[in-house]
């Protein structure tokens, strides 16, 4: 069993443990792969479910200067606690009120259209000064972004701020893809060929897939917090994040009987069975019924029928009794139960995973 459970024997509801500790060491080992690009650490989605604020503390003690997050609410959030860490906003202002309120908090707007530039500008000409911005161009992405048309349009207006860098975000460079990664590359380089400002374009997948992807700035967001950048190959990353929920019963079934809603799970044997208390209203979807795997003591225990909005049946027919009592930590996410294998299990993306459980289980806080 995992270090969690030195410190526990029983727990009374499902735990979220966060350890700070592999937050810091990851950090550190993306530091040393893109050594000569400054690091700017993602903590949007509640740092994808960990906890912003105290993954943040994290990141800044560990010599993080630049965080980056989705919306205004988040980045007056971490403004409030943290002064002196730059902070971005992806979705940049959509009223004169919101650029203000950037202005004002020192907070960088990521600028990603025309009308937000306007919005920009109207505000620096009122106030006579120069604001302070990130520029993003679409090379593929077709989400956000100055299209390459706009770019003569964009290039006339780029003086009257202060332009931290130019940001592109590849489409497919999870997937290993090279080729169309290298022709993003190509054209943001190209676009900024007479003007020199400062470059970033690598999300994790670009920080280990290529070294020339690293540019000025880096953006890891997943790798950060030990999920690897690539299906099936480990960096050294350590999972941050591990879940247990309690057993509130044991039991047994005989051969015929079903498990659950609908009747989907019936058993081809006596078998014993435990119920914990977890479910979708946690975030563990109901697509990993009769699919995901649980682990108890190390030893698997597989997900038994529908999972319920609370309450999860496991089949622990191989699970020493001295462990099958009211309260026991069942292993959801852990050493054993990955960010991986837990996300294929619920037919999804680790990101996906780790938000929806996030938002829903209480966190813990191991440093």
């Amino acid at each position: 069993m995992d270090k969690i459970n030195t410190y526990i024997e029983t727990i009374e509801k499902a735990q979220l443990y966060i350890d700070l500790k592999a937050l810091k060491y990851n950090y550190k080992l993306i530091n040393q792969l893109t050594k000569e690009s400054v690091i700017i650490g993602i903590v949007k989605g509640d740092a994808y479910g960990h906890g912003m604020l105290q993954c943040s503390k994290t990141l800044i003690k560990s010599g993080c200067k630049h965080l980056y997050v989705a919306n205004i609410e988040d980045a007056l959030k971490l403004r409030s606690y943290y002064r002196k860490v730059r902070i971005f906003v992806l979705s940049g202002p959509i009223n004169p009120h919101e650029v203000e309120t950037l202005d004002s908090n020192k907070i960088t707007p990521i600028i990603n259209n025309p009308a937000q530039l306007e919005l920009v500008l109207k505000y620096s000409l009122l106030k006579n000064k120069k604001m302070n911005a990130i520029i993003q161009i679409d090379t593929g992405m077709n989400r956000m972004g100055f299209k390459h048309n706009e770019f003569s349009y964009l290039n006339e207006k780029l003086k009257m701020l202060n332009v931290s860098f130019l940001m592109s975000h590849f489409t497919s460079a999870d997937e290993k893809d090279k080729k169309n990664s290298n022709k993003q590359l190509k054209q943001l380089v190209n676009l900024n060929q007479n003007l020199n400002y400062k470059l970033s374009i690598a999300n994790s997948s670009g920080c280990f897939l290529n070294s020339s992807y690293h540019l000025d700035y880096v953006r890891p967001g997943k790798s950060l917090y030990g999920m690897n950048p690539f299906k099936k190959k480990s960096f050294k990353l350590k999972q941050v994040a591990s879940l247990y929920a309690p057993i509130i019963q044991t039991s047994s079934i005989n051969k015929n009987e079903t498990v659950g809603y609908g009747k989907t799970y019936t058993a081809q044997k006596k078998i014993k069975t435990a119920t914990i208390n977890f479910g979708y209203a946690n975030g563990y979807m109901r697509s990993g019924s009769s699919r995901a795997v649980t682990y108890i003591n190390s030893i698997p225990a597989k997900v038994l029928g529908r999972i319920s909005m609370d309450l999860i049946t496991i089949d622990v027919s191989n699970i020493p009794d001295q462990f099958l009592y009211l309260g026991y930590p069942v292993e959801i996410l852990g050493k054993n139960a990955t960010y991986e294998k837990v996300s294929e299990s619920l037919g999804t993306h680790e990101l996906e995973t780790l938000i929806s459980i996030g938002l829903g289980t209480q966190k813990k806080y191991l440093s």
